[in-house]
């Protein structure tokens, strides 16, 4: 259970089991990969843990018996409904869980609910979930959570503690992929910019094909000026044309940066601050400006499946006319 940045969130639960006030309903909102998902568990484990320490609020051991069935997934007193990405959350799905809720523990004190994605919830199973959370049970948990909570359902909302889930900064996230995860600094920046203060993205990131793709992507296109295999490869596929828009948006907004003077972790591409001195000393600070503004309108006609061939023609006109 990985709860690198959301520690306080456990403590904040951890201090409100041990005065009695724990809510019947929370609502973690946050980013995708942002880890509510392993701090419900967390949560779960810090109320259950059989060796909790009374020095230390968060703390769960991972070794005793409540702690593992946590973490296989066999408690009897926890339960999580997770559909796939895209499906509903439909309500014989929400009857089955619920159905659990009047029962009493088997081990622990409280039964723990958890429903990730809540937004998915189809009327129905809404309907269902709003009589448990208007007549709550004494001893029940339950933990809904959501990347787009302007999806839930008001009513389902409101009944609701909301607990936001704050994305680290860029300068955290990369100082604990170095610390905690042995990337080199050059590459802890790439992955904490693109993240989006994000440790379960960062961690994703590194498998992706854009780690493997930014090197040749500045080399070949950005400061290598090959227009035609640029329009031709890269346009002709939406994957790697999203890739080249994307590392372009974080060059120029470097250049940028270091056009006022910034040096230090706060750019992307961090180790290559030479190259982007040189590159920036071709523009003025409004050319820089129109192409970042070209690359984000290039990037909304992609979302809109239009054709950015056009776009990308421009786009390197503007940064290979000098």
């Amino acid at each position: 259970m990985n709860i690198e940045f959301n520690e306080n969130i456990l403590k904040r639960f951890a201090a409100l089991e041990k005065r009695g006030l724990l809510a019947h309903a929370y609502l973690f909102t946050g980013p995708a990969h942002i880890g509510k998902a392993a701090t419900a568990l967390a949560v779960a484990g810090s109320l259950n843990c059989e060796n909790k320490k009374e020095s230390d609020d968060a703390y769960f051991c991972g070794r005793c018996l409540p702690c593992l069935k946590i973490n296989s997934g066999n408690h009897p007193d926890v339960h999580i409904l997770q559909v796939a990405p895209g499906e509903s959350i439909k309500i014989d799905a929400v009857r089955e869980l619920l159905a659990q809720v009047r029962l009493r523990p088997f081990m622990a004190e409280k039964k723990i609910f958890i429903i990730h994605n809540i937004e998915n919830l189809t009327t129905e199973g809404a309907n269902a979930l709003l009589k448990t959370l208007e007549e709550p049970s004494a001893n029940s948990l339950l933990i809904l959570t959501t990347a787009v909570p302007e999806r839930v359902l008001e009513t389902v909302k409101s009944r609701c503690h909301v607990v936001p889930f704050v994305p680290a900064s860029q300068r955290a996230l990369a100082a604990r992929l170095v610390q905690d995860y042995d990337e080199d600094k050059d590459q802890a920046h790439f992955l904490a910019y693109f993240a989006e203060g994000c440790l379960g993205k960062a961690r994703r990131l590194k498998e992706d094909r854009l780690c493997a793709a930014k090197d040749e992507i500045i080399d070949r296109y950005i400061l290598g000026r090959e227009r035609e295999a640029l329009i031709k490869t890269i346009g002709a596929d939406k994957v790697k044309t999203r890739e080249f828009l994307d590392i372009l948006l974080s060059w120029i907004r470097d250049c940028m940066l270091v056009r006022t003077g910034v040096k230090d972790a706060r750019l992307v591409h961090a180790g290559r601050i030479r190259e982007l001195q040189n590159f920036q000393r071709r523009f003025s600070f409004e050319e820089l400006t129109g192409i970042h503004r070209e690359t984000v309108n290039a990037c909304r006609l992609l979302v809109e499946n239009l054709n950015v061939k056009i776009l990308l023609s421009i786009i390197g006109e503007m940064l290979w006319a000098k």
